[in-house]
């Protein structure tokens, strides 16, 4: 961006303290003042861009936009960052389930309708008759369209058709075809399934849940809460079951590689030499899918990028992504979130926003991913240069401010109950703008301890969701725990 500075003939008044630069009655015209007081009116709220400076936040912050170019006034420099339109939000307000695509039809399963696209330039907001809600994926089978709602619906003229089940299994997740045999996944059965007879054979049951199915030839492979990697013969008809150690949510086959997208991290499991390793720590990863030397992934706070030197970089922070919503096709890459459908321009991405962005260090095996680089107002703000201005020193301001309101469990819960955010104590900490310290500092005043507390809130959460018909799938999302602990500590009588 070319340009130059020009010197201001101005001189302030004698006991003035700040000057800046505004516009004045004229709007495209800019007048220079000058106050013994800087006005609240002019000042950048700090806790919006604290997480992109390059140091302590500062009270005294202004800024301003020209086009895709912001401009911040910090502690004696001016930042400028690019702004990058790298992707747009589809279905706003609706629970993203599931994407599907092929070369003639897009169908998004939502937790608000089911919505089918011939054209790619168009998202219709009409939904499919037949069913108004998925909890699982759409799958084709012999040129025809599944969708696994809990119970399994097949497209037919233009709506969604139930299919006539005489079966107890009430939660169809997925199906996948493997040689002449359709297999359906369900919560804690696996089985083979007859599309034409509805004919259904139970093969393996789970005490703990079934999160995910996959082929790789005649092997099945199955994700499972209670840490197995389970790996079917379709053809000798037998089970291995390999440890993993931590819930696995998501399975990728790459080549001989499979990545396991666990509770605790990116996992990766070798079929040659029968080995698993930790790729590096992370809470919640729930799916990845691989692009090019790349793992793009999902989790409960965020899209992030793993790549070939082994770092990561956080793509879209602070959004709850779901769980069998993430997806590529062609060049555009398919997010489904708690709060809409994220739709990213792949090339774009890759090109433009990846070089720019700052990967967090990884320790090996040992780091938890917590990458702060990006501002979400409607893009994301990627910071490209720093020119000085002029160097002062400034006093740094603590990292987390005194809070405004009065803290109190009743508090905590008010708010628990409204923000679905609030699941950890990292969360309510940051939301208060305190530390962990000094929130349970303040309910040790009251007699309570922090975990107890959030765990019984939650508690009281999953009761309400309970009595509504939420679906355990969804009431797990909520408070962030799996559905197996929800039923032992908190649905148990």
């Amino acid at each position: 961006m070319a340009g130059r500075f020009e010197e201001l003939k101005f001189s302030p008044k004698e006991n003035d303290r700040f000057t800046w630069i505004s516009k004045n009655e004229k709007s495209n015209e800019f007048g220079t003042f000058s106050t013994l007081q800087f006005p609240e009116s002019h000042q950048v709220n700090h806790l919006m861009v604290d997480r992109f400076i390059p140091g302590y936040d500062q009270h005294y912050m202004t800024d301003a936009r020209i086009g895709d170019f912001y401009y911040l006034a910090y502690n004696g420099l001016l930042l400028e960052y690019r702004i990058h339109h790298f992707y747009t939000i589809q279905h706003r307000g609706k629970s993203i389930r599931h994407i599907y695509n092929d070369e003639g039809i897009r169908i998004i399963a939502t937790y608000s309708g089911i919505f089918v696209d011939s054209v790619r330039q168009k998202f219709t907001q009409i939904p499919i008759l037949g069913i108004n809600y998925s909890s699982g994926e759409i799958s084709q089978i012999n040129h025809q369209y599944y969708l696994n709602a809990d119970p399994i619906y097949r497209l037919e003229d233009k709506q969604w058709t139930r299919l006539p089940l005489n079966t107890d299994i009430s939660d169809f997740k997925k199906m996948i075809k493997v040689g002449s045999q359709t297999y359906f996944q369900s919560s804690t059965v696996v089985g083979t399934i007859n599309l034409n007879t509805y004919q259904l054979h139970k093969i393996i049951t789970n005490a703990s849940q079934f999160n995910d199915m996959e082929s790789l030839g005649k092997l099945l492979l199955l994700a499972s809460a209670n840490g197995n990697l389970y790996v079917f013969d379709t053809f000798q008809k037998k089970l291995e079951s390999i440890p993993i150690g931590s819930a696995i949510y998501d399975i990728t086959i790459k080549g001989e590689e499979i990545i396991l997208s666990c509770h605790d991290g990116l996992y990766d499991y070798n079929f040659r030499t029968k080995k698993s390793k930790l790729l590096f720590k992370h809470k919640h990863i729930i799916q990845s899918i691989i692009l090019e030397d790349h793992i793009l992934f999902t989790s409960f706070e965020g899209l992030f990028l793993y790549n070939k030197d082994k770092e990561v970089y956080e793509i879209i922070e602070k959004v709850e992504f779901n769980k069998r919503a993430l997806s590529t096709w062609n060049d555009k890459i398919y997010a489904g979130s708690t709060e809409g459908l994220y739709v990213i321009d792949l090339p774009q991405l890759m090109n433009e926003v990846l070089p720019s962005l700052t990967p967090e260090i990884q320790e090996e095996n040992k780091m938890n991913v917590s990458i702060i680089i990006a501002l979400g107002f409607t893009s994301i703000l990627v910071l490209t240069s720093i020119l000085l201005v002029r160097n002062r020193n400034k006093g740094i301001s603590e990292n987390y401010k005194t809070p405004k309101i009065e803290i109190t469990p009743e508090k905590i819960r008010e708010d628990m109950l409204k923000n679905e955010r609030l699941i950890s104590v990292e969360s309510i900490a940051e939301h208060y703008q305190i530390s962990r310290v000094h929130l349970n500092r303040i309910l040790k005043k009251y007699n309570k301890n922090t975990l107890d507390l959030i765990k019984e809130i939650k508690k009281e959460i999953v009761w309400d969701l309970k009595k509504k018909q939420v679906p355990l799938e969804k009431i797990s999302q909520r408070v962030g725990y799996t559905t197996k602990y929800i039923k032992q500590h908190f649905l148990k009588k």
